[in-house]
């Protein structure tokens, strides 16, 4: 998946010296110098974990912590955990991407690069590392997120030496005698990025001289910063599941709650590997999953901080909300059915005159929850020239309440993923301008979580990517123009001074897919512009790079499936494609030229080049 998504990024610029769209008022007006300054179950001999992406100038150094020292890394800001991975299912067996969804261990705290972790784990686990130098432990970690792959090749590995070497033997008990030490693909704890091997996999290491006192501070004092030994000895009350391992510990505040939500998902039973046929004979579910050391058993329910969701599953929740909130009638045919009882047409057409104005005493929820309703109304003088615009009207006169933005906010990501209940190709585009409204009161005023920011970012970052109704202007319908709407919601959290160099890419990443998109049309309702936007704020913040941009923008110089670009133009899908590119290329580099600040050269080159590439 990551291939194919780093195939199509697209190259960048911002049209910053042209008028912003209709959507987009004067505040928002291309003056790049008022942008905010930028803020700086395991084996000993394991084949090297998969690495999501190729090695390149770029990627690596976007990967790598940006501080030297402990304290400061921990301060960078989260990465946001996309909603590329929606699907439950998914997450909870690591079928998912790394890179995108967890932070890479800095080299220095582990025995080599490219293992990655759960934010909060990874927090979690550097305060505890720093607090057990103090006392002259060192800890290292040896193995931290692993993904189904990675796990498939362990277990296929054990599955084939001792099928071949246990002759008549049941599939059940080979599988149960590779259960001893190893998970089944998809149940093991590493997929959810809460777990690290640490120093050795050897249990009888920590009765050595070196290891013994690196054990007894782990339990001493590993459950002040979370962390918990899962496969304890049988002693400790545990008397099913795996082998002990001194050396796994798991992040409970999070991993907990993993292991509920895999509890409830019936669809996560293993499967998809050599030997799956035994599962149905196995207790996998009570007596491995579950059969951990009963101290790290943790109720969902209890209170405390940092027991709040993980991210990717929040993101789930998303599409849960979206389901829940889907109507039951027939889709709107006519225009206005969304108006409320006592109000008419006329009506609402005298209170937009007036300002949308809120009656004295009376929060803006039942005005903002009424307007919603009618982002999806056929009718484009409802639609857009009230809903949104009164939803504009309302945010930016500060009418709203913290509590009211955030019941906007939920209904409108519930819209954003609802891809069945939009068969007029409203609903979402107007969901997606909406919430750029929302995302600019947070960045003029933050109210927002680092959880709800990075939610948002998710939501916007994979509508852009994957829109693929390209419709602009349509007469008598009114406008679309979905893409253009998903890169004003990137737009406005491009600029919100708490976005730093981790979302940056995957905001970056989004208009790239949505620029170099083989389906797309020529775009000819200013998309281009739209998109470039967030990236030359990214760059002028200094939260993207020349080398970045220069890989970009190699990959679209690349005709494939075409031998060439002369190939390609026989072919009208490539064609637009390639005026896409060339368009947004030129706006790129004639921005960056006209900038006598020159905080935008770090896309010269690139552009440049691709022009040249793609003539």
């Amino acid at each position: 998946m990551a291939s194919s998504l780093f195939r199509k990024l697209a190259l960048a610029a911002a049209c910053i010296a042209l008028p912003f769209w209709s959507h987009v008022t004067a505040e928002e007006a291309p003056v790049v110098d008022e942008v905010a300054q930028s803020e700086q179950a395991d084996e000993p001999k394991e084949p090297p974990e998969p690495i999501a992406e190729p090695a390149s100038a770029g990627g690596d150094a976007a990967r790598e912590p940006v501080a030297a020292s402990v304290s400061a890394w921990m301060d960078r800001p989260q990465l946001r955990l996309p909603e590329d991975y929606p699907d439950r299912t998914r997450i909870l067996r690591g079928d998912v991407d790394p890179y995108e969804v967890f932070w890479e261990v800095p080299e220095s705290w582990a025995v080599r690069g490219g293992m990655y972790a759960e934010y909060d784990t990874l927090e979690a686990y550097g305060r505890m590392r720093e607090a057990a130098a103090r006392d002259g432990v060192h800890l290292v970690i040896l193995s931290a997120f692993r993904s189904f792959r990675h796990q498939r090749f362990i277990w296929e590995n054990k599955w084939q030496d001792r099928h071949e070497r246990l002759s008549g033997v049941s599939a059940r008990d080979i599988a149960l005698n590779i259960m001893r030490y190893s998970a089944m693909p998809g149940t093991s704890r590493h997929h959810w990025g809460t777990e690290v091997d640490l120093n050795a996999f050897n249990n009888a290491y920590f009765d050595t001289p070196e290891g013994r006192p690196v054990y007894d501070w782990l339990q001493s004092h590993a459950a002040e910063y979370g962390f918990c030994e899962v496969y304890s000895a049988r002693a400790s009350g545990r008397r099913v599941g795996y082998e002990p391992e001194r050396w796994h510990w798991s992040y409970i505040p999070t991993a907990s709650r993993y292991l509920a939500a895999y509890v409830e998902a019936d669809e996560a039973a293993p499967h998809g590997f050599a030997g799956d046929e035994a599962v149905p004979d196995i207790e996998w579910l009570s007596e491995f999953v579950l059969g951990i050391n009963p101290d790290c058993l943790w109720d969902a329910s209890q209170a405390g901080d940092g027991r709040s969701l993980p991210a990717p599953l929040i993101l789930s929740k998303v599409d849960e909300a979206a389901e829940r909130s889907a109507p039951d009638e027939q889709p709107l045919l006519d225009g206005g059915q969304c108006i409320p009882e006592g109000w008419t047409h006329d009506i609402l057409l005298r209170w937009k005159e007036s300002g949308f104005p809120l009656t004295e005493g009376e929060g803006a929820a039942g005005y903002l929850a009424m307007l919603e309703h009618c982002l999806a109304d056929p009718n484009p003088d409802i639609r857009d020239g009230i809903a949104y615009e009164g939803i504009s009207g309302i945010l930016r006169s500060e009418h709203a309440e913290e509590a009211e933005l955030r019941e906007l906010r939920q209904s409108l990501l519930a819209r954003l993923a609802d891809t069945e209940s939009d068969p007029l190709g409203f609903s979402r585009p107007f969901a997606a301008l909406a919430l750029a409204e929302v995302a600019r009161t947070d960045r003029t005023s933050p109210w927002m979580s680092q959880g709800e920011r990075r939610t948002l970012l998710a939501a916007g970052a994979d509508y852009t990517a994957n829109v693929r109704d390209y419709r602009g202007f349509v007469e008598g319908e009114g406008w679309r123009h979905g893409v253009a709407h998903g890169a004003d919601l990137l737009m406005q959290l491009s600029l919100n001074p708490e976005i730093g160099e981790g979302e940056a890419f995957m905001i970056a990443k989004a208009v790239f897919d949505a620029i170099g998109a083989i389906e797309a049309p020529v775009f000819s309702f200013e998309e281009p512009q739209r998109l470039a936007r967030p990236i030359l704020f990214l760059v002028q913040r200094g939260l993207l790079t020349e080398e970045q941009i220069a890989i970009w923008m190699e990959v679209l110089a690349d005709p494939a499936p075409h031998d060439s670009w002369q190939d390609a133009l026989q072919d009208d899908e490539a064609a637009a494609r390639r005026e896409n590119i060339r368009a947004f290329a030129t706006i790129l580099l004639e921005t960056a030229q006209s900038r006598e600040a020159r905080d935008l050269d770090a896309v010269v080159t690139g552009a440049e080049h691709l022009l040249n590439r793609v003539p």
